[in-house]
């Protein structure tokens, strides 16, 4: 009989526990990418009445080519988790430049299917974005050593001189660098 007692005590302690679990959701600034738990009163956010300006480094691809960039996921999940803390995209001035392995993810549909045989899933997250105000930047050294032209970049990216001077051009103008891979 005691040990029935201990496993109800412990099915009743596990449900318990799973009331207080947090669901993940997508939203408010990217409904369709960047799904982000919702964090009751945390003790650290961004500051909701200053500007803030993120530069995110992306030079591997975890995904390979037939998913979705998860550093490229994490992007709009950074949106959607601090436009839930009251920050709008405004307030988030996002660059991100993709180079090495990343350099991939830029490309157009056209090149994508033509290198890969498939079509970028990145595509869409990468309109998205652009859409909220991500500035989206390819370094140009990676693009043309991985036999990649400007006519196969993705309509919102724009070239750079390379990831080296995107890094120090955004960071002398006060972007914060979160570098992930």
């Amino acid at each position: 009989m005691r040990f029935y007692h201990l496993v109800l005590c412990g099915i009743l302690l596990f449900s318990v526990d799973n009331l207080h679990a947090q669901k993940s959701g997508s939203g408010p600034i990217l409904e369709e990418f960047g799904s982000v738990f919702s964090i009751p009163e945390p003790d650290l956010v961004l500051d909701n009445k200053k500007n803030h300006k993120i530069l995110f480094d992306i030079y591997t691809d975890q995904g390979g080519e037939a998913e979705i960039n998860p550093l490229l996921s994490t992007v709009a999940r950074f949106l959607n988790m601090h436009g839930q803390t009251g920050l709008s995209p405004e307030q988030m001035k996002v660059v991100v430049i993709m180079h090495g392995a990343g350099a991939k993810n830029a490309l157009n549909e056209k090149a994508y299917q033509k290198k890969f045989g498939r079509s970028n899933p990145n595509a869409e997250l990468l309109n998205a974005l652009e859409r909220v105000g991500v500035d989206l930047f390819i370094c140009g050294q990676s693009m043309y050593s991985r036999g990649f032209s400007p006519t196969d970049l993705a309509e919102p990216v724009k070239l750079s001189l390379s990831a080296m001077t995107a890094l120090v051009h955004f960071q002398e103008k006060g972007y914060q660098l979160i570098n992930f891979n």
